[in-house]
């Protein structure tokens, strides 16, 4: 029976929410990313697996540090070290977009690096695990770049290059499938876009322009499993022959991905049957986001009971505050109490705060609103709406009305009216 570990989208590098460590010099975010991936690892030999296969998106650059670089190998060369195979198909966060420049880890084949292969393009690779030989059918992201340059692909939209990419990527996968050797265990890693895949709210908008491919294009003849990343939330999109599986990220990105588990997938591929993945949860820094609305006479109790509500769940945590306060009470609020009540969080995010105005009513005359009354009709509906005193407003009248109509007197100048001011009505008709 062969065992497999099945990671992705890792992101090494990725540092939101997170500040330097003035001892290391290190992200803080950073670390939690590689304990995380360490957890993982250390599940993965713990169940004695006999590959490990990475769909994709090992660092959040394409141009990592070389510190981030140093981490990843440092992890790689102790699963090596275990006797483990290491296969890891190139995502969208490792491949340049110049088709010509090399992916964040073409380093381990130039380097040829014992125990690790890597995959580019679409392809089968046979692999020699501890458990005997397995297929690996790549299908690493792909960029528009392979066929903009074609003749055909001129003046395409963007929508036309993705069906395009697909189409082709289809018919390979197919054509490479109908190569596999039906006596071994055969997986498909990849990574991709599979419509139907839930997506976490923050990241919807950042994946309007991937490629989408269907689920039926992994229905693929021979193929005992197929290992995706792309999709930062572990589902199964297919239980039957072969599963379909995204384990998601290594650990929280955003607040889109607040509620979601993290972890890996361990998967069993029998001889005979169908492959058993099972997911396996890590400790990934939780992320809390706490919603406050100020409804009484004291804003900031308002909002310090809110959080008190979830005061179980703030430390160590990175916390988002909103809260929802009428605009007369936003001055009320104490910021240095309620974030003493916020002094347990790993990070604090800007706190945020929803202003509510007042909705003031149309003002009308007579049925019409206000911007299509007369000028001095409008300035004295305006002038009350201010509830300016009357006489001040008697007195910017008669300057409006100078102003206004022909040979209206001039205003005097002393503190009161020095005539009787006209009504609007009768100002709008003289």
């Amino acid at each position: 029976m062969l065992r497999i570990a099945h990671l992705a989208d890792i992101h090494i590098g990725m540092e939101n929410y997170g500040r330097l460590d003035p001892a290391t010099g290190l992200n803080s975010r950073l670390k939690d990313f590689l304990s995380s991936l360490d957890e993982a690892l250390d599940g993965a030999l713990a169940a004695r697996v006999d590959l490990l296969v990475i769909a994709g998106d090992v660092y959040k650059s394409r141009d990592p540090s070389p510190t981030h670089q140093r981490e990843f190998a440092r992890r790689i060369r102790r699963i090596v070290d275990a006797g483990v195979q290491v296969f890891i198909v190139a995502g969208n966060h490792d491949i340049p977009l110049s088709a010509g420049r090399a992916s964040s880890v073409e380093i381990f084949r130039a380097l040829d690096v014992r125990g690790v292969s890597l995959a580019r393009t679409v392809g089968v690779q046979r692999i020699e695990t501890p458990a005997g030989p397995v297929q690996v059918l790549a299908f690493p992201w792909t960029v528009r770049s392979h066929i903009v340059a074609q003749p055909e692909m001129k003046n395409k939209t963007i929508a036309e290059l993705n069906e395009a990419m697909v189409q082709l990527n289809r018919a390979k996968l197919l054509a490479d499938a109908q190569t596999l050797d039906p006596a071994l265990p055969s997986i498909l890693v990849g990574h991709a876009h599979v419509f139907g895949a839930r997506v976490g709210a923050e990241r919807l908008l950042t994946m309007g322009s991937d490629p989408v491919y269907d689920l039926s294009t992994f229905d693929l003849p021979g193929v005992d499993y197929v290992a995706l990343g792309h999709i930062h939330k572990h589902q199964v999109l297919a239980y039957g022959d072969p599963p379909v599986v995204y384990p998601g990220s290594i650990d929280r990105v955003d607040f889109g991905e607040e509620g979601e588990d993290k972890g890996w997938v361990y998967v069993e591929v029998p001889e005979k049957g169908r492959a058993n993945p099972e997911f396996r949860r890590v400790n990934a820094r939780p992320f809390v986001t706490i919603d406050a609305r100020v409804t009484g006479e004291n804003p900031t109790e308002d909002v310090v009971r809110a959080i008190a509500r979830k005061g179980n769940l703030i430390p160590d945590a990175v916390v988002k505050l909103r809260i929802d306060v009428p605009a007369e009470r936003l001055p009320e609020l104490r910021d240095d109490d309620i974030r003493a009540q916020l002094k347990g969080a790993f990070f604090l995010a800007p706190i945020e705060r929803n202003v509510q105005r007042q909705t003031r009513q149309r003002v009308t005359l007579g049925g019409m609103g206000i911007q299509h009354a007369p000028p001095l009709d409008a300035l004295s509906i305006y002038l009350a709406e201010k509830q300016l005193d009357p006489e001040r407003r008697e007195i910017l009248l008669r300057y409006a009305r100078h102003l206004v109509e022909p040979g209206a007197p001039a205003p005097s100048m002393s503190n009161g009216p020095s005539e009787p001011t006209p009504t609007p009505a009768a100002a709008a008709t003289a």
